[in-house]
C-alpha cells in the first residue's frame, strides 16, 4: 500500500461513496490522500476538512475497501500530514455507530470517543472520535514519534 497525493476530489469522492449516512454535502474545502494498493487501485483514503488553522483543529473521514488498507506507514503519513506539518493540536472524525469496526480501528489508535445521539440522523446514532497530537505521539504505533 502506498499513498497517493494530489487528487484531492478523486479520493475525496471515492471516500464519501464509501460512507453510509454521508449526506450530500461533500467535503469541500478539503485536502485528501489516497492509498493505493499493488496494482494502483485506490482502495483507501483520508480527507482532511473543516480545518481550523487558528484553533489547531482538522475532521478526518477516512474510508477503504480493501482489508488490509490502513497500514503503519500510511497512518504515519495520514497524522503526521496533521500533526507535524499543519502543525493541529486536535484530529477529530465522525463515524455512524453501526461502523463497529471503523469505530474499533480509531479507539485502537488511540482516539477518545462519545456517543453523540442522532448525530446521522434520526436512526442513526454517532461516534465522534477525538486524538490529539500528545496521545498521537504517545500512542506506540509509530517508532518515529519515539
Amino acid at each position: 500500500m502506498r499513498a497517493v497525493l494530489g487528487c484531492d476530489d478523486a479520493v475525496a469522492r471515492f471516500v464519501s461513496d464509501q460512507i453510509p449516512f454521508g449526506g450530500t454535502g461533500g467535503f469541500a474545502p478539503c485536502t485528501a490522500m489516497g492509498v493505493a494498493n499493488d496494482e494502483d487501485f485506490l482502495v483507501g483514503g483520508f480527507v482532511f476538512h473543516n480545518y481550523e488553522p487558528a484553533i489547531g483543529v482538522i475532521e478526518i473521514s477516512f474510508a477503504g475497501t480493501a482489508r488490509h488498507w490502513l497500514t503503519r506507514p500510511v497512518l504515519y503519513a495520514a497524522f503526521s500530514y496533521v500533526f507535524n506539518q499543519l502543525g493541529c493540536q486536535l484530529a477529530c472524525s465522525r463515524t455512524p455507530a453501526s461502523l463497529r469496526h471503523a469505530c474499533r480501528i480509531a479507539r485502537a489508535y488511540g482516539f477518545k470517543q462519545v456517543l453523540v445521539p442522532r448525530l446521522f440522523g434520526r436512526g442513526e446514532d454517532g461516534i465522534l472520535s477525538t486524538l490529539t497530537v500528545e496521545d498521537w505521539r504517545a500512542n506506540g504505533f509509530h517508532k518515529e514519534n519515539r
